[in-house]
Order: structure tokens, then sequence, then C-alpha cells
């Protein structure tokens, strides 16, 4: 039983977790891609919002593991309303969005795994991804002291 117990225990620590990565880009040819911007995400049927920082800029998108099962969609609105095209590419797959009428169009997407519904809530993917990739240093001491050269410095990294 202990045997069992340990071999459940490795699976569990094991087992890879993964989450798909997904690019959008302001070109539809991809060999010209100028500008992109990648997200990574592991949840399915929440809606991610791209309005923050890639709003009605993307003309195509390309992604990476997600689930074999899984659907992705693209929608025109944020909150994954308005119109929308879903792609059945999975594992991996890429979609140009002029042939389907939402070239510069894109606010949000989702990945469906079992509805069509937005279940587990709605993330502004754009400050999420900020907030994590937040490397702030600071050097201070009493600013208010004029005969010190102490100085405030901060970095913000942005990917």
């Amino acid at each position: 039983m202990q045997n069992l117990t340990a071999l459940l225990l490795l699976l569990v620590v094991f087992t890879p977790v993964r989450a798909t990565d997904i690019w959008f880009y302001n070109d539809d040819d991809y060999d010209k891609h100028k500008t992109f911007k990648r997200f990574n995400f592991g949840i399915a049927q929440r809606c991610y919002n791209i309005a923050d920082c890639f709003d009605n800029k993307a003309s195509s998108a390309s992604w990476i593991n997600a689930p074999k099962a899984a659907w992705l969609a693209f929608y025109d609105d944020e909150e994954c309303r308005g119109t929308q095209y879903v792609s059945m590419s999975t594992p991996s797959g890429e979609m140009k969005f002029a042939p389907v009428g939402l070239d510069n169009k894109i606010s949000s997407f989702m990945q469906w795994e079992y509805a069509t519904f937005a279940l587990k809530g709605f993330v502004d993917i754009c400050n999420d991804a900020a907030i994590l990739a937040v490397n702030a240093t600071t050097n201070t001491t009493d600013a208010s002291n004029d005969n010190d050269n102490s100085a405030l410095n901060a970095t913000i990294s942005f990917y």
C-alpha cells in the first residue's frame, strides 16, 4: 500500500503541467511578422481580454501546446462577446483573421474544452502579464534629506 501511495505521489509531482502559448501578429504573412504579442495561459473556459495591449491589431495568430480536445475561439469584443471564429486546430495551429472578416478586430480569446461560455471568469491578460513580469528594484533612504545623495531607481520589464 505504501508503494502505491508513493507511486501516485511521484506521478502527481512529475506529471508535466502544460500551458498553451499563443502569439498574435499584426501581419498575416508569417514571414513578415513585425509586431507580435505572446501570451501563456493554462485555464480553459476562461476569457482572456487583450484590449489593453493588442486591441484591434491582430491579423493572425499561432499557438502551441493546446490540449488536443480543445478549440480556440477569437472574438471581436472584450469579454468574449461579439463575432467569433473558432479554430479546431490543436495542439498547434495558426490562423489568418482577414478571410473570416476579423482582421484587426480581435479583442479577446478563449480556449474551449467542454463549453462555449467563460465558466472560469474573465482576465485582462495584458495587465496580468505585466504584473507578473514586473522586476522592480528600489534603492532609497530618506528622500527628504537634501544632504543625502540617495536615489530612487526602479526597473519595470514587460514581456
